[in-house]
Parts: C-alpha cells; structure tokens; sequence
C-alpha cells in the first residue's frame, strides 16, 4: 500500500511538472487555433458574399499567424487583384 502511494505521489509531480513546463506553447497553440477558426469564419462570410478569397490551408495559416489584419490584406488584396 505505501509503495502504491509513493507512486501516485511521484506521477502526479511529474504531471504537475509537464503541465508547467508546457503550459506556454500550449497557450500559444490555442491562441492559433482560435485565430484560425475566427478568420475562417469570416473568410466563409466573405465567400458567401461574394469575395475571391477561398477557405483552404494557406488562408487559414495566414489568419492563424496575423489574426483579423491577415484576413483584411487578403480581402484588400482579393478586390485589387
């Protein structure tokens, strides 16, 4: 029973550990993620009224890694193009 103790004990330290450890790119891929769902979601709005900029990867990585901006150059761009 002791040994089962110690060992719960050890593995929840070391959770602890990892969670800390990755706590900062774990925030900074959720903030991606959210990035790329938002600007997805207005890419398909642009699409559906009307605009030249499709919803694929490279539209999608372009929101994730410059957020609302991206998605404004890449409508600009689309109406000057």
């Amino acid at each position: 029973m002791g040994n089962y103790v110690m060992v719960c004990a050890i593995f929840v330290c070391l959770l602890a550990l990892a969670l800390i450890a990755l706590a900062k790119p774990l925030q900074v891929l959720c903030k991606l993620g959210l990035s790329a769902i938002a600007g997805g979601c207005v890419l398909f709005l642009g699409k559906s009224l009307g605009a030249a900029v499709g919803v694929n990867a490279a539209t999608l990585a372009v929101s994730a890694l410059l957020g609302m901006p991206g998605v404004a150059g890449m409508f600009v761009l689309s109406f000057l193009l």
